[in-house]
């Protein structure tokens, strides 16, 4: 069962094929030993946020188009006991990053607050210690590249997840 989450549209910083093979991969690995749901690799960026079609279409576009595709490092396996932080790859905060989910912010009208950025690779509950022997045997990619922003409907079953809408960085 899944714990309530808050409905709405949140933005996901999606990665580059060769990128989101590798993570996927390791998700892969993650679920066969613990049985997670399935879902898309992503980097959350912001959400819930509120997006009205005619406007904010525009203000996507030119935002993608204000930034590069981001090389993103990987500085560890982390876990916790959250449900939607259970098992993840921590990404590195970097200047890049920061800039984009502040104007992320901006555009949603959020004010900034501390950012946890990670890439999760299974969601739900399970042991500390599988989760910890699980780590060892995870390989951690050197580097990936975050190509587009997609806005996500997030519905209250993580299997009717939908990507409402998609914005490619700068090459």
């Amino acid at each position: 069962m899944n714990p309530e989450i808050s409905k709405g549209l949140y933005v996901w910083g999606e990665f580059d094929q060769e990128s989101a093979y590798l993570v996927e991969s390791q998700k892969t690995k993650v679920n066969e030993k613990l049985s997670g749901p399935d879902f898309d690799v992503h980097l959350t960026l912001s959400g819930p946020i509120n997006y009205n079609e005619s406007d904010d279409r525009k203000n996507f576009l030119n935002l993608s188009k204000r930034f590069s595709k981001l090389k993103l490092k990987l500085s560890g396996i982390g876990y916790k006991e959250n449900y939607f932080q259970s098992l993840f790859f921590v990404v590195e905060n970097s200047d890049e990053l920061n800039s984009l989910k502040k104007s992320i912010d901006e555009k949603a009208g959020f004010a900034s607050k501390e950012y946890f950025p990670h890439i999760s690779l299974f969601y739900g509950s399970a042991n500390e210690d599988l989760k910890k022997n699980l780590c060892r045997e995870l390989v951690i990619p050197n580097e990936i590249y975050l190509e587009k922003i997609s806005l996500v409907k997030i519905h209250k079953n993580i299997e009717h997840w939908e990507t409402f809408e998609t914005f490619y960085l700068k090459k």
